[in-house]
């Protein structure tokens, strides 16, 4: 019993490190709208290394931005910073784990992710509550709210956020049903 426990709980560890690794992933490479023209694609790259190099915490220094904007963009750029450490070390605890003991939590892996993409899919068709949520969990007294011609909405309008759960959910799902596979072989 306590064997199956701490393979459950290292499969857990992976399953996280996995969902932190396809984040990391899009993070880095998918910065606007499929189709979409960027307004001021300078303060817009600028604005992505700025929430992507975690050497400094302060505000982002762009005129274009108000106050509120760039309160924001702080707060946005600490969530990374605290995602960014616990890729790290879930990844190599994840790494490691995988390498010893593969054919022992590859399927509870690969069940567990199923499983929870099936669940986020659900809650995906209700995005706005659940991006609602997502916000007020984490950023505090509404600093996510901005007027409707503010330049952080033309950069990230909700059409960002869902093509970006869109792809995350889709290469989650085609990489819990290779393992699920990889999971059936090692089992023959």
């Amino acid at each position: 019993m306590v064997k199956k426990t701490l393979y459950i709980i290292f499969s857990i560890i992976v399953l996280i490190g996995i969902y932190l690794s396809i984040f990391e992933l899009l993070l880095y490479h998918f910065h606007s709208s499929l189709n979409s023209t960027i307004i001021e694609p300078l303060a817009h790259f600028t604005t992505w290394s700025y929430l992507l190099h975690q050497k400094y915490i302060t505000f982002i220094e762009l005129d274009l931005l108000n106050i509120h904007e760039k309160r924001h963009l702080l707060d946005v750029k600490r969530v990374f910073k605290i995602t960014y450490m616990l890729w790290m070390l879930t990844g190599s605890l994840g790494f490691l784990i995988l390498v010893l003991f593969f054919k022992k939590v590859i399927k509870t892996i690969a069940l567990f992710g199923l499983s929870l993409n099936t669940l986020i899919l659900l809650l995906s068709f209700n995005f706005l509550d659940c991006f609602e949520l997502f916000h007020y969990l984490f950023f505090k007294d509404n600093s996510w709210i901005f007027l409707h011609n503010s330049l952080l909405i033309e950069w990230f309008p909700l059409s960002y956020f869902q093509e970006f759960f869109s792809f995350f959910l889709l290469l989650s799902f085609s990489l819990f049903m290779l393992l699920r596979v990889l999971s059936i072989k090692a089992s023959l």
